[in-house]
């Protein structure tokens, strides 16, 4: 059975450090919108490396991939259904329209 070679986990753990300081150094630097669209993305950089080469998902079986392509999928039609129902959604009042008065 194929591993995953020290020298790559070592590589993978550079890159992983090298991220966490970007997304440190990210904190600090006010970029409006896109400060939180580059957070996510080393965030997702992070998450992809951690799954390919700490839990070695790259030497799996095509069977192993196919599942998780499958959750990944779920939990993205996830994200985007909710997201699109919190979108279409009306604003609600922000008091009462009229006031009854019990007799």
């Amino acid at each position: 059975m194929k591993r995953v070679t020290p020298s790559t986990t070592g590589r993978t753990a550079a890159a992983l450090l090298v991220l966490w300081m970007a997304s440190w150094a990210m904190s600090y630097v006010d970029l409006g919108t896109w400060s939180l669209v580059i957070a996510l993305g080393i965030a997702a950089v992070k998450a992809v490396l951690v799954v390919l080469f700490f839990m070695e998902i790259v030497l799996e079986r095509v069977s192993v991939h196919a599942t998780l392509a499958a959750g990944l999928a779920m939990v993205t039609l996830l994200i985007v259904f909710m997201v699109a129902d919190v979108r279409t959604r009306e604003t609600p009042p922000l008091g009462p329209t009229k006031v009854y008065r019990v007799r």
